[in-house]
């Protein structure tokens, strides 16, 4: 389906190389709403990548991931994993290291460059408040104190994150 406001249709993309390819070239052009239209499409893709369909948390983690290394590539000039947070992940869970995050003393530089870029709702923290009834209630109130400490708007509970707990 071809968006009229952009006059690209995002859905014909079908794997990240194709979206770095096409986001490279908005850029260049100075295609703003093309290139934002087309990350959005690349963290899509990643987190269909990693999907369990038993937790759509670890399918909203890897877009979340997929947003900070795109960003991260970005900032280097290379292509760059974000290696401490995949081995974090690799060792703790998604769970867990989210749960650690947001208790740090500090904001993440992940949590720090995806909020400068605009896109707070890519950060664990977000995660975080979405789906809360998964969390701990401290961890909770620290993740909603540290985006409101942002001026970033708090998530709506995800529907999926109910489900998940056996509350629907």
């Amino acid at each position: 389906m071809k968006n009229s406001a952009l006059g690209y249709d995002v859905s014909v993309l079908k794997t990240v190389a194709e979206c770095r390819t096409v986001m490279k070239r908005a850029k260049e052009q100075g295609k703003d709403d093309v290139y934002a239209a087309v990350f959005r499409r690349q963290c899509a893709l990643v987190g269909h990548e990693n999907d369990d369909p038993t937790d759509p948390l670890i399918r909203d983690f890897h877009e979340t991931l997929a947003a900070y290394e795109q960003l991260l590539s970005e900032k280097n000039g290379r292509n760059q994993p974000a290696g401490r947070t995949r081995q974090k992940i690799a060792n703790k869970g998604v769970h867990q290291s989210l749960i650690e995050w947001t208790r740090g003393k500090i904001e993440t530089n992940g949590f720090k460059l995806l909020v400068e870029a605009g896109l707070p709702e890519f950060t664990g923290e977000y995660l975080v408040v979405r789906y809360a009834n998964r969390f701990p209630e401290d961890v909770v109130a620290l993740a909603r104190e540290r985006l409101q400490r942002h001026d970033i708007a708090l998530p709506q509970p995800s529907p999926a994150a109910s489900v998940i707990c056996g509350i629907k």
